[in-house]
């Protein structure tokens, strides 16, 4: 599965999910004939279903937690004094 990033001068923001890999060459295909853009490979734009997830992850283990959010603040301080 890959990516392309697409960016026009409208404040826009969309994404398409192609299942068929012959229109997306074609896509693919049809904006390299009409772009005189320079391609740039290697960028990786942020996927926001992956940010989703992270997030309700990350959420989970704290709201776990029986300490509250004092307490929780305090031992992060503590460690990071211990670090630096």
């Amino acid at each position: 599965m890959g990516q392309l990033v697409i960016e026009i001068p409208q404040r826009i923001n969309r994404t398409y999910k192609i299942d068929d890999s012959d229109y997306g060459e074609e896509l693919k295909e049809e904006l390299d004939r009409r772009t005189d853009a320079p391609k740039i490979s290697g960028v990786i734009p942020p996927r926001r279903n992956d940010r989703e997830e992270s997030l309700q992850e990350i959420f989970g283990i704290w709201s776990d937690r029986e300490e509250f959010a004092q307490e929780i603040a305090r031992q992060i301080r503590e460690k990071n004094r211990k670090v630096t």
